[in-house]
């Protein structure tokens, strides 16, 4: 490890983190001799705590009335269900059959065994039952239940993570409520006592050194399972932490300070859910100041998301079925009962946004910080780079992610040259390291956009992590429909590769070595390079140098056209490309 790139990391993060990172490394390898540490003040040995039919009724109701997002189709989950009977699951677009399955073991990733020990499938396959009478996917579901519960060491298996606590808690939760009229009680006993154990443990270990999105799953956690237990005690650390974090982790303009769509979509959904269930348990009033802010966060994630029902791709963003923008919008609009705004400009999270009508052409720019500073677990070096649509379909894409800890990807994903800007001299925008770590970091220095129904500009500028050159962008679209992207650098900057990421479908032919053509649908598009331009290339995934990788969803890897044009720059001197239809 180079100790200078520690140091350099750690000066970002706070107190807590530093605090709590070695207590909850050494906590966890005790727990791996003696396993009987850890459940102190929980249920284990004691009487199965009772849960009152209100709050499996109020549960209930909320979860089928209210969360549109966890009502989904089960069309498109029947496969998935059927495989739960062979022991066979699919997690990140990677399947696996387990059988039996060791709770114990890292089957696969550490992000995918995550998924696994989420027992995501468990409302799926309680609806199933409810909806459908389909028995044999619940027992299915009822099998693994146990089996977690029997089996599963802390210590020793991923699901004694907080995180992964935190998620199957309220999945079981839910679950719980769809099917207890349908279940025994030496079944649903047991099950209560293992959700009892669950939330004492998550109490004393909540993850502060991590904070950010794994923080507030836990707070969700904590709320969720003090109302189905009526537990003061979780309620009142709960409530505490969720609306410091709805002040702490949610911008003015309503994003989410780590500044990535996808986990912006979960943040909203944990904030409605929880927001939704306090009412629901009248533990508060609807509070017009909190649904304000809940409606911002609406507001953002539908500028940051495409009549497709996609979401733009910025930093660590993947289109999982859990983070579909359309649901969760419909969820807002029931818990808060407000009607969305069209909002363009977010300055404070760092994205502006164009669209025409009926959003034939649409725009959206990462002008903002890589992330919060002390936790950039999931930023990339994205800094004026930007997404394109034309003709209602995607042109200029961000490359996305493909996976986390140990993926073939993972530095490209990051890196400048996977999104659509500029880097100089092939040095970083900030200083990235390791799976979500970034040390020294870029300067945003000004960012601002204007504009009409036909024309639009943007300007940010920023400076690089080693201050040695600050990147200026103009983004402009004419009355006549071109696109014209000028970029100049003030600094040391001696070559420039300016880096333009095509959806796999568009088709693109080195013309010259200024000129593109691009093929979109039936419709000719010209990209054409000006300023002292040194070079041009078309790369169509190139896994040597890694360049030319398109990931929508995480697993997914697909070959897509990277225009690369290169140039020789001095300092001040302008450069860019134009995009002609």
């Amino acid at each position: 490890m180079n100790l200078l790139l520690l140091f350099r990391t750690l000066k970002h993060l706070r107190w807590e983190q530093l605090a709590y990172r070695p207590l909850r490394v050494a906590q966890f390898r005790l727990y791996r001799a003696l396993p009987q540490l850890a459940f102190r003040s929980t249920a284990v040995g004691s009487a199965v705590p009772s849960v009152s039919p209100q709050s499996v009724e109020t549960i209930r109701r909320s979860f089928i009335e209210q969360f549109a997002h966890l009502n989904q189709s089960l069309i498109e989950f029947d496969g998935w269900l059927g495989d739960l009977k062979q022991n066979r699951f699919t997690f990140l677009n990677r399947s696996l059959t387990i059988d039996p399955v060791d709770w114990n073991r890292r089957h696969e990733s550490h992000l995918w065994n995550y998924q696994l020990h989420y027992f995501g499938f468990a409302p799926l396959a309680a609806r199933a039952l409810v909806e459908r009478s389909n028995v044999s996917a619940w027992k299915a579901c009822r099998r693994l239940i146990e089996s977690w519960i029997a089996k599963a060491r802390v210590g020793r298996s991923d699901g004694w993570d907080a995180y992964p606590i935190s998620l199957r808690v309220v999945n079981w939760i839910y679950a719980y409520a769809l099917v207890t009229e349908r279940e025994d009680e030496s079944f649903l006993a047991k099950w209560r006592a293992s959700i009892f154990d669950h939330l004492g443990f998550l109490n004393r270990h909540l993850e502060h050194h991590l904070l950010a999105n794994h923080l507030l799953k836990n707070v969700k956690a904590l709320v969720i399972g003090g109302l189905f237990f009526q537990n003061e005690r979780w309620l009142k650390a709960g409530e505490r932490l969720l609306w410091r974090e709805l002040d702490e982790q949610v911008l003015a303009d309503g994003g989410h300070y780590e500044r990535s769509p996808m986990y912006h979509a979960q943040v909203l959904a944990d904030f409605l859910e929880s927001y939704a269930l306090l009412v629901a348990f009248e533990r508060m009033k609807r509070d017009a100041k909190i649904e304000a802010r809940l409606q911002a966060m609406a507001d953002f994630l539908s500028a940051m998301s495409y009549a497709d029902g996609t979401l733009a791709l910025f930093n660590d963003s993947a289109n999982t079925a859990e983070t579909r923008p359309q649901p969760i919008l419909k969820t807002a609009k029931r818990v808060i009962e407000s009607s969305p705004q069209v909002k363009t400009n977010f300055p404070q999270t760092g994205y502006y946004v164009w669209a025409s009508s009926e959003e034939r052409e649409k725009i959206i720019v990462d002008a903002g910080e890589p992330s919060v500073a002390y936790n950039t677990a999931h930023a990339h070096n994205d800094l004026l780079s930007y997404e394109l649509r034309l003709d209602g379909q995607p042109f200029i894409v961000d490359s996305g992610v493909h996976g986390y800890g140990g993926d073939r990807f993972r530095e490209y994903c990051r890196s400048t040259r996977a999104h659509n800007t500029v880097m100089f001299d092939g040095v970083e925008q900030s200083e990235v390291w390791s799976t979500f770590r970034m040390a020294r970091q870029a300067t945003v220095l000004n960012a601002e956009a204007s504009g009409d129904d036909r024309t639009w500009s943007f300007c940010g500028t920023f400076e690089r992590y080693d201050r040695r050159v600050i990147h200026q962008r103009r983004i402009q679209r004419n009355d006549y429909g071109e696109w014209i992207v000028t970029d100049s650098a003030v600094g040391n900057a001696a070559m420039a590769s300016s880096f333009i990421h095509l959806h796999p479908a568009i088709e693109a032919k080195l013309l010259d070595d200024a000129k593109v053509l691009c093929w979109l649908g039936q419709r000719h598009i010209v990209i054409e390079a000006f300023g002292n331009v040194a070079d041009a290339k078309v790369i169509v995934g190139d896994e040597v140098s890694v360049q030319g990788w398109y990931f929508p969803d995480f697993g997914i890897a697909k070959p897509s056209g990277v225009i690369r044009f290169d140039y020789r720059v001095k300092s001040g001197e302008e450069f860019g490309y134009r995009i002609r239809m």
